[in-house]
């Protein structure tokens, strides 16, 4: 047993050793290339954009990738649904799915060491307690799972806030006798800070469209590359307006119309909801503070009385 203590010591220290200097390299190079482009550009939130765009180089990433490496599945159906969940909540990269699955098991690693040094740090080494340990191993395996879906139903949210505005404003620059590739692209500009995840999806596609693919193939990338329904739909109305060569601005007039109707619908049922959710802390926590309010002094004073 105690050659096992002694073993659990060592390898703790190398993984916590490790980590620290990964870490402290990363922070290193992040600061230089911050002070670097703040220097150069006079801003430090370009030099954090700059920042971002280069961390698929830094060390920190190129750890993490060779984890993903090493804990990618090799089944295809398991590779296209984990890729298509990424694209759904706004990571495009081609080595997305690779960062993934190496953050996953980077993650199990953290927390599983993490649960080692405290084990060991409270003198609880017995062999029962080590079997605890594919607890952390397995919530920081499918912790990052549970984030993913959560940012994709967050960015379908907004997508859907988002997307009555940018109809209008759509709907009038067609109006005003632009081209609808034309009219996508300045709704993009124009939104970029109203409604910035339409405006870099509509970014995509018109340079999907300037660099010679068709509509109806650029239209079909856009739903598919988002999943979200009231997206799927007004793009469908799209394809079958140009199809039949019937008025794109009416469609849009009328779709537009009914998605305000249904965010209107959505308010409501939320504000219904208010009712209910209130119940819980108004009769927990509320209403005991109320009747000691009310019945305290009536029961100081019968107190007082019967003694």
């Amino acid at each position: 047993m105690r050659g096992l203590t002694v073993t659990i010591l060592i390898l703790t220290f190398i993984l916590v050793t490790g980590i620290s200097m990964l870490f402290c390299l990363y922070l290193d190079r992040r600061y230089r290339r911050w002070l670097i482009a703040k220097r150069f550009f006079g801003s430090g939130v370009i030099a954090d954009d700059l920042e971002r765009e280069r961390l698929k180089d830094s060390q920190w990433a190129s750890f993490i990738k060779s984890l993903g490496i090493m804990s990618t599945p090799k089944n295809e159906h398991e590779l296209v649904s984990i890729r298509r969940l990424l694209c759904y909540a706004g990571f495009r990269s081609p080595d997305s799915v690779t960062f993934y699955f190496g953050f996953k098991l980077g993650l199990a690693f953290l927390l599983g060491g993490i649960y080692l040094v405290i084990l060991i740090l409270s003198n609880n080494s017995d062999f029962r307690h080590l079997i605890f340990t594919f607890f952390p191993l397995g919530l920081g395996y499918y912790l990052p799972g549970i984030i993913l879906k959560a940012r994709i139903s967050a960015r379908a949210d907004k997508i859907r806030r988002e997307l009555p505005d940018a109809l209008d404003l759509l709907l009038i620059c067609i109006e005003a006798g632009l081209s609808f590739d034309m009219a996508l692209f300045r709704v993009s500009k124009e939104m970029a800070n109203v409604t910035p995840i339409l405006s870099k999806e509509f970014s995509q596609y018109f340079l999907e469209t300037q660099s010679g693919l068709p509509r109806k193939k650029v239209l079909k990338n856009l739903a598919e590359r988002n999943g979200v329904n009231s997206l799927d739909s007004i793009i469908n109305v799209l394809m079958q307006s140009t199809k039949f060569g019937t008025d794109i601005a009416e469609a849009l007039r009328i779709y537009s119309g009914s998605l305000r109707q249904e965010r209107q619908k959505r308010a409501e049922e939320k504000g219904a909801r208010i009712s209910t959710k209130l119940t819980f802390p108004l009769i927990m926590l509320i209403m005991p503070a109320l009747l000691i309010v009310i019945l305290g002094p009536a029961i100081i004073n019968l107190m007082k009385n019967m003694g």
